[in-house]
């Protein structure tokens, strides 16, 4: 059947008889949202009074897939049916799911929660074939962790001390996704069950498509990307929770109060639960939630990426670009790293600028759809990153004549070009469109402010912070002078 998003579970659970459910239910995605289908799927399908016989919960880190198997085809004592439980299985992991493993464990990890970020650390570190002692060695490390210095962050030390003092051990490199697969064309006894819940799945997996096709797959994932549609599902899964929350206790919240709440706790659906908690708790009988006390009882917990600093920067929107730059310094984040990320976005906008200049509006507006500039501009865009491949190729061919010419590399050799991934247009878009907000002298005095500041930085004992925010009041308000 096809797969149902988890917005959709519990009426697919009212009007789905038990006797009609399928054999195999999968259960994928954000853990909070993971943990309400699974509830609502667990109360349709065994009553409270039945779970104590009935129901057998297995750990897909711990516990072998011939174990659940095993399970599966043993009769329960007091019951004909029966439920066993796969937590947190391992059987839709290849190689792409290293990239959604790693931010899972480094936002637990940033947020201070060791515990959670555990279990993707682990998953991962069985990915690639590591144990505790390979991560003695840089080469191994860094396909674990990697902060912008090079090194391991602050918080990689603790999460290896946690995982070890609590004899946490790294699971078996094994693939147990064929003998599932089996067992579901086999099929299994009379009223016996498989409910499995995933963190991260890759689709094209053959178990996965069987599942789709003869189970029930409920999505609880949320996109991570940055797009509007991205954001814009975020944002309503997030504004969900806060109204099912204040619906259960009988409670409002004020506009400017969740703005302000959602901001300050970002994506982290387990954290605002816990904020909103400590908010009902903090009105009292109130029915309403103030602006005011959400200042008053929490702290901003949200991490902001570097690009959301850069994107301010290039919005010209100084009172974000401020409140970030704060942030991220806040965060532990050097002067001189944002610094270097502003050189870099200012850089590209230069880029961008002189795209444009070169253009003379023939092409280019700030009107243009993106499907309009997909199916046309881009084009231009590409063959002015190609003409610049083949002017690198012949200024290097000056410098050594003798040398013999080098294959065009797939990914550009400079950080000189538009579009430094050719499939990905949307970004150069953005980036077209940010550049209007400048003028091809400011940028081009940008970076001569830039130079200036990078210099004050490292040679006098000005205050970095007030160097980086008068260089920002200058950039975004004023223009550079």
């Amino acid at each position: 059947m096809p797969i149902i998003e988890y917005n959709a579970v519990v009426d697919h659970v009212e009007r789905t008889a038990v006797e009609d459910w399928p054999s195999v239910t999968l259960i994928y995605g954000e853990e909070l949202l993971c943990k309400k289908a699974y509830d609502a799927v667990m109360d349709k399908l065994v009553p409270p009074s039945d779970r104590a016989t009935g129901v057998e919960v297995f750990d897909g880190g711990e516990d072998s897939i011939g174990s659940v198997l095993a399970s599966l085809n043993t009769y329960a004592l007091l019951s004909s049916a029966k439920l066993v439980v796969l937590r947190d299985a391992r059987l839709f992991y290849t190689a792409n799911a290293r990239t959604a493993l790693r931010e899972k464990m480094t936002q637990a990890a940033e947020a201070g929660n060791v515990k959670k970020a555990a279990r993707p650390f682990l998953n991962l570190m069985a990915i690639d074939g590591l144990d505790f002692e390979d991560l003695r060695t840089p080469t191994h490390r860094r396909k674990i962790v990697e902060d912008a210095d090079g090194g391991a962050p602050a918080w990689f030390d603790e999460l290896l001390t946690y995982c070890r003092d609590k004899g946490l051990a790294v699971p078996e490199k094994r693939d147990d996704a064929d003998l599932l697969q089996a067992a579901m064309e086999k099929g299994f006894p009379e009223g016996h069950r498989l409910l499995i819940t995933a963190d991260v799945i890759d689709r094209r997996k053959a178990l996965f498509k069987t599942i789709e096709q003869e189970g029930l797959a409920v999505n609880c994932s949320v996109p991570k990307g940055e797009t509007r549609t991205d954001r814009m599902a975020r944002e309503a899964v997030m504004q969900a929770a806060v109204d099912e929350a204040l619906a259960k206790v009988g409670k409002t919240i004020s506009a400017a109060a969740r703005r302000r709440l959602i901001d300050w706790t970002g994506f982290d659906l387990r954290t605002l639960s816990g904020n909103l908690e400590k908010l009902i708790g903090f009105v009292g009988d109130r029915k309403t939630i103030r602006d005011e006390d959400v200042t008053a009882v929490l702290q901003r917990t949200r991490k902001d990426p570097i690009f959301a600093f850069t994107n301010a920067v290039a919005d010209r929107d100084l009172p974000n670009a401020l409140l970030l730059m704060q942030s991220l310094l806040d965060d532990g984040m050097h002067p001189l790293q944002l610094l270097a990320a502003v050189a870099n976005q200012v850089r590209r906008l230069l880029l961008v600028k002189d795209f444009i200049f070169k253009d003379k509006s023939r092409r280019w507006s700030t009107r243009m759809s993106f499907p309009q500039f997909k199916s046309g501009l881009f084009v231009d865009v590409q063959a002015a990153d190609d003409s610049f491949a083949d002017l690198m190729e012949n200024w290097n061919a000056l410098a050594d004549p003798g040398s013999k010419p080098a294959k065009r590399k797939k990914k550009p050799s400079s950080d000189l070009v538009l579009a430094r991934n050719p499939k990905s247009p949307f970004p150069v878009f953005q980036t077209l469109k940010k550049a209007d907000n400048f003028s091809l002298e400011e940028l081009t005095s940008a970076v001569d402010s830039l130079s200036k500041t990078d210099l004050r930085m490292k040679s006098t004992g000005q205050d970095s912070r007030l160097l980086l925010e008068a260089l920002l009041i200058g950039l975004c308000r004023n223009g550079i002078h």
